[in-house]
């Protein structure tokens, strides 16, 4: 481990000298994207599973809101890489946070809201 690192804050951690450190908020950003997104994959592929040739409005909402969060989450562990590699913690990293954690928990609320319709 690199706890004797002198560029490491108290609550971050760093796998490798080759990655930059990472704080408890970056490993929950990336957990719950990653999960968020799985879910809504799932949720998406089983619903154009039980049809057959031609797509209903809910089945197509629902793959275009996974296919979106899976792109703002991608976009968000690039960002979390970039911004941690040069010790930035301003305002855009935490909108990108709570873009990222808000952003799944919402688009899995409304894209099992629309199955219910």
């Amino acid at each position: 481990m690199a706890l004797s690192d002198p560029t490491l804050h108290e609550h971050e951690w760093r796998a490798s000298q080759n990655m930059p450190p990472l704080s408890r908020q970056d490993f929950a950003e990336i957990a719950i994207g990653g999960l968020g997104t799985v879910a809504l994959l799932m949720i998406a592929i089983i619903r154009a599973g039980g049809e057959h040739g031609h797509y209903g409005p809910v089945t197509i909402a629902s793959v275009l809101i996974a296919t979106g969060i899976l792109l703002i989450n991608m976009a968000n562990i690039v960002a979390i890489l970039f911004f941690e590699s040069v010790d930035y913690h301003g305002p855009f990293q935490r909108f990108l946070a709570r873009v990222a954690i808000f952003g799944t928990v919402g688009a899995l609320i409304v894209s099992l809201a629309i199955g219910l319709l």
